[in-house]
């Protein structure tokens, strides 16, 4: 078996449109890709006892291609008593290096509506203007070497992915 590596994040954007996204990027490169539909596990807080719930998450698994292996999936749940928060969880391979992944969440980011890691301000209110998730959020973005203090979106994506692999 596979090691995986798995990164999680947040973003401002609801499910079906990270997934749909994704979608395109592999539909254009020729890939084939499988759905997925899972159930997940989330914690939501009443006041201050916590309890356990399942939100639905939806999915793609690359089946061919470089990045082979890769399954993306999203899913939203609410914390509090009003307000989602939207995540997003990318497992791949180890044989996948690091480099080429950054390169598929770059080229994944800026084909969103908009900036991934910047919440309306009505969405903060809902939600809890000071949440840590916004800041995580904003965090993960600036490593992957986003300007996230930047106005201007979309911005220009000059990442070229890797089109090289080996048919098994």
């Amino acid at each position: 078996m596979a090691k995986l590596q798995t990164v999680e994040f947040s973003t401002c954007l609801k499910p079906t449109e990270m997934i749909r996204e994704l979608r395109q990027i592999v539909v254009n490169h020729g890939w084939k890709y499988e759905r997925i539909d899972a159930v997940r596990t989330v914690d939501r807080f009443a006041i201050i006892l916590p309890i356990t719930q399942l939100a639905k998450s939806l999915g793609i698994k690359i089946t061919n291609g470089p990045y082979k292996g890769l399954e993306m999936l999203s899913w939203s749940h609410t914390p509090g008593s009003s307000g989602s928060l939207h995540f997003t969880s990318w497992c791949f391979p180890i044989k996948i290096n690091q480099e080429d992944f950054e390169k598929l969440i770059k080229m994944w980011s800026t084909k969103l509506s908009r900036r991934p890691w910047k919440w309306t301000f009505g969405e903060r209110s809902i939600i809890g203007y000071f949440h840590p998730v916004f800041g995580k959020s904003k965090k993960f973005f600036k490593s992957m070497g986003f300007d996230v203090k930047s106005k201007v979106w979309p911005i220009d994506c000059d990442v070229e992915l890797n089109t090289d692999f080996e048919e098994e």
